[in-house]
């Protein structure tokens, strides 16, 4: 028996997330952003504080809640691409994982949008994709960051 390592875990944990994200995607009617109350009312107590000026960077997830939500999804499949890139044996692999890890994510994006044409009630968006590119390369500007400062400390 071949006892897994790294590697495998993260091909594992990689694949899953690549499932959960086909599934998301072959649901006809996702469910619409959550009631909205809770918001209005922070907004209205910071305001009474003066610091309205918080919530300003989040108005483009009230505004774009759709593509924020892809944004998010696929900086988490970014941030596994390339964790399963990285602790792979093979050289290449690992010395490229950010660029390699956007051209599979972002491949990956677009057979998504193509899945969700046929989908019911869905429809393939390049801001969509355009939005799961950001994630990747956000992922890949986080790990990028994290690996830099970790280097600085050392």
């Amino acid at each position: 028996m071949v006892k897994p390592t790294k590697y495998h875990v993260f091909v594992a944990l990689t694949c899953a997330y690549a499932v959960f994200l086909f599934f998301l995607s072959s649901v006809s009617s996702l469910p619409g952003p959550s009631e909205l109350g809770f918001l209005s009312g922070l907004v209205h107590f910071l305001e009474d504080l003066e610091l309205k000026v918080l919530v300003y960077p989040f108005y483009l997830v009230y505004l774009y809640p759709d593509k924020c939500a892809h944004m998010m999804l696929y900086l988490g499949f970014g941030l596994l691409l390339n964790r399963t890139l990285s602790s792979s044996k093979n050289g290449v692999l690992s010395k490229y994982a950010v660029p390699i890890a956007i051209s599979i994510g972002t491949l990956y994006a677009v057979t998504d949008e193509v899945h969700q044409a046929f989908v019911p009630y869905r429809t393939a968006s390049s801001m969509d994709l355009a939005a799961d590119f950001a994630g990747l390369l956000v992922a890949q500007l986080l790990i990028l960051m994290y690996v830099s400062i970790k280097r600085w400390l050392a």
